[in-house]
């Protein structure tokens, strides 16, 4: 069965415009990346988990700018320092806010997509490890 997430795939009609808003908002260190048959990405490890930005050329569905669904949520220890570089490289964001187990900024990439950056209240990282522990020694 599933035991973890391995990748977060974001198709865009511009995946280097994408990769550069990544890059020059949050910091992430998005590489290229070239595989056989697959045209040229870009990718970086994030929390152990694949990120990756593809062209769409080739992806089935259609592209849906502003959708609820899915909402990528990154994590943080400084959600404040993230909001004023959000807001210094000109992005519109709703937060932070308070959602009772840590705070929150949220905003639209380029693409529409909806991205979260999370700061989790100590208690809650702290409560969720003891309860994880707990559990895997029952």
């Amino acid at each position: 069965m599933i035991d973890r997430v391995t990748a977060i795939l974001l198709i865009s009609p511009d995946p280097r415009a994408l990769a550069d808003f990544y890059r020059n908002t949050l910091g992430l260190p998005l590489e290229d990346e070239e595989h056989p048959g697959v045209p040229l990405h870009y990718g970086c490890e994030v929390g152990g988990v694949h990120l990756a930005i593809h062209f769409s050329a080739g992806f089935a569905g259609v592209p849906r700018r502003d959708a609820q669904s899915p909402v990528m949520v990154l994590g943080t220890s400084s959600v404040g320092a993230v909001a004023e570089r959000l807001a210094a490289n000109g992005v519109q964001t709703i937060g932070p806010t308070d959602h009772g187990f840590g705070l929150i900024v949220s905003f639209r990439d380029p693409d529409g997509n909806l991205v979260e950056v999370l700061e989790e209240y100590e208690a809650t990282k702290t409560s969720g490890s003891a309860a994880a522990a707990e559990a895997a020694g029952s």
